[in-house]
């Protein structure tokens, strides 16, 4: 019995030590993503792919981890990310979206990791 505890035990702490991790991943390239803004402004394919990638990324582990919220704000900037190879023009309205989801991506990356501490 004992030994089941502990194996339920270590799995949660496990969980735990990944899910935080991920967090701190996924902050560091949110933080690359607001750096390349002004690359996104001018239109760089490859910014917006890595933007795409990552905010991809982001939602699919999130989704796994069940960080509901977060995985949704992940979807919607992949989604914006999709637009944009889709045509969509690089307007002041455009450009206003994508940046304040990638700052709801920031935000939400960020109350995770304070309730993980």
């Amino acid at each position: 019995m004992n030994d089941v505890r502990d194996s339920e035990l270590n799995a949660d702490v496990k969980r735990k030590q990944l899910a935080e991790l991920f967090l701190k991943r996924s902050l560091g390239e949110v933080e690359q993503m607001r750096r390349g803004v002004p690359r996104l402004i001018s239109g760089d394919m490859t910014t917006w792919q890595e933007l795409r990638f990552n905010a991809q990324r982001i939602s699919g582990t999130a989704q796994g981890l069940e960080f509901g919220v977060l995985g949704a704000c992940a979807k919607e900037l992949a989604a914006l990310a999709d637009e944009r190879f889709a045509g969509a023009m690089l307007d002041a309205q455009f450009l206003l979206t994508v940046t304040s989801a990638i700052e709801m991506v920031a935000i939400e990356l960020t109350q995770l990791l304070t309730e993980h501490h």
